[in-house]
């Protein structure tokens, strides 16, 4: 049998040294924890990922299928360990750590079990970070809890990201369908919060390169499949998030971010005019250890919804009250 070799550690476009060394994954024992370990691993990102889960047996056995899934790759780095970094040299930490998915209600119904779990993580994660780190939650609600983290604690606001690709990847499949197109061929995006006050970028949609612009109704029938996705997922009772889709976007973010390409994560809103100060999925690139938010490329009326979801994320983020 053949095996084939992984890419090696991505370089940034810029030339200088790579990015990430030392990747940090808190809550790596769970499905999305240890779905985000497997594709960066498998994509060779990093120098050393350091995993860490109460659950130390299953921890264990994740690194054991893991090291076998290396050799068949030929996989040399990054190395694996069952333990923190060293203090203070964690280039990123992923903080994946999140309470379980309960059916029903919205993203905002796991709001303060999560801030709970992030609270009692933020020694750690102080303690792991280096002093140009960034901080990558996947928890949800991931922008309020960003927003709170920030508020409530000393954190640098431009060194702390949260996870957003899901979102646009369900409105390329809600076009999609409804053109009846490879998915391949759609390129779009979606801004803002994540969940109801999330905003699909229905004037920036390429459809194999070229602007595609709606009938009113095809517009309605792809809105209502976008915003009808986690009450279709809830139904299930499953008990799982989308830790697969998660896994696989969060190493593609981290790799456009270390290769310096453009990409879509929940930031703060600070740099952007007329936005305020709060945390939203935008257009951002990482460059020169400097995560440059750009100001999306949308219509009147679509940031007029970006500012409608910043209101909405800085009042949610306002309710936490248990801390202190």
């Amino acid at each position: 049998m053949n095996s084939s070799s992984a890419n090696p550690n991505p370089t940034p476009l810029d030339g200088t040294d790579p990015w990430p060394r030392n990747i940090s994954i808190i809550g790596a024992a769970g499905l999305v924890g240890s779905t985000v370990a497997s594709q960066l691993y498998l994509a060779a990102i990093g120098a050393n990922l350091y995993l860490q889960d109460r659950k130390e047996n299953v921890l264990t056995s994740h690194v054991i299928d893991l090291s076998d899934a290396g050799v068949l790759r030929n996989i040399e780095t990054p190395q694996l360990h069952i333990e923190s970094p060293p203090d203070g040299e964690a280039d990123l930490v992923i903080v994946a750590a999140s309470a379980p998915e309960t059916p029903d209600g919205d993203r905002r119904a796991f709001l303060e079990n999560n801030a709970k779990i992030l609270e009692s993580l933020v020694p750690q994660i102080q303690q792991q970070l280096s002093d140009r780190g960034i901080v990558l939650l996947l928890s949800n609600p991931v922008d309020v809890l960003a927003d709170w983290l920030c508020s409530e604690f000393d954190f640098d606001r431009s060194r702390v990201l949260g996870y957003a690709l899901n979102d646009s990847a369900r409105f390329r499949q809600a076009i999609a369908r409804e053109l009846q197109v490879p998915v391949s061929s759609v390129h779009s995006v979606v801004y803002g919060e994540h969940g109801k006050g999330q905003v699909p970028i229905m004037s920036n949609v390429h459809v194999a390169g070229e602007r595609t612009l709606f009938t009113p109704i095809q517009q309605s029938r792809i809105l209502e499949d976008v915003h009808q996705w986690f009450s279709r997922w809830s139904q299930l009772k499953s008990g799982r998030s989308s830790g697969w889709a998660t896994g696989v976007g969060t190493a593609l973010l981290v790799e456009q971010l270390a290769t310096g390409q453009s990409t879509i994560a929940t930031a703060s809103t600070s740099t952007v005019e007329g936005l305020g100060e709060t945390f939203m999925a935008l257009p951002l690139k990482y460059v020169n250890n400097l995560i440059q938010v750009s100001k999306p490329d949308v219509t009147g009326p679509e940031f007029q919804q970006l500012q409608a979801s910043c209101e909405s994320i800085q009042s949610a983020a306002r309710t936490i009250s248990f801390v202190k």
